[in-house]
């Protein structure tokens, strides 16, 4: 087993504390030391020069799908150069009428150097990589691996 942690520290900095005007900054910190500066998504509030949840859950699902296709690549002896993703999340109502992400869309674009995998076998790598991502593997959230095909 692995443990992971963060921390998160929140103060007010206003006399009132009412919903449409409370502060929603705060800083989220790193054991490594990194530290970021969240906030909630500017369609509730927040302020847009920081990070939120959404985005953050975002990055992180194409992050793990990321680190997870890399490490299949090279079980599978290709050598990959790049990987870029523009990946998108989706934020409505579901079912029950609660909002969530709903799906989250991956679209990452693959360099290897030499011989690359077929589309057959880079399909196969991505697929591979989902049922594989920890992250994936841990939320309810519909993720979509769409690479451009070529």
């Amino acid at each position: 087993m692995s443990q992971f942690t963060s921390s998160l520290q929140w103060k007010s900095d206003q006399a009132d504390f009412e919903l449409r005007t409370f502060n929603r900054n705060h800083i989220i910190r790193f054991p490594n030391g990194t530290v970021l500066e969240g906030s909630s998504a500017p369609d509730f509030s927040g302020n847009p020069e920081r990070n939120n949840p959404e985005q953050l859950f975002v990055a992180s699902l194409s992050s793990c799908h990321m680190l997870t296709f890399l490490a299949m690549a090279a079980i599978g002896k290709w050598k990959v150069e790049s990987y870029e993703d523009e990946a998108i999340g989706f934020l409505e109502k579901n079912g029950n009428g609660k909002m969530c992400m709903t799906r989250v869309v991956l679209r990452p674009v693959v360099c290897f150097s030499g011989e690359g995998p077929s589309q057959e076998e880079l399909q196969k790598l991505h697929e591979k990589a989902h049922r594989g991502c920890f992250i994936a593997t841990s939320v309810n959230t519909e993720i979509l691996v769409e690479p451009p095909i070529e």
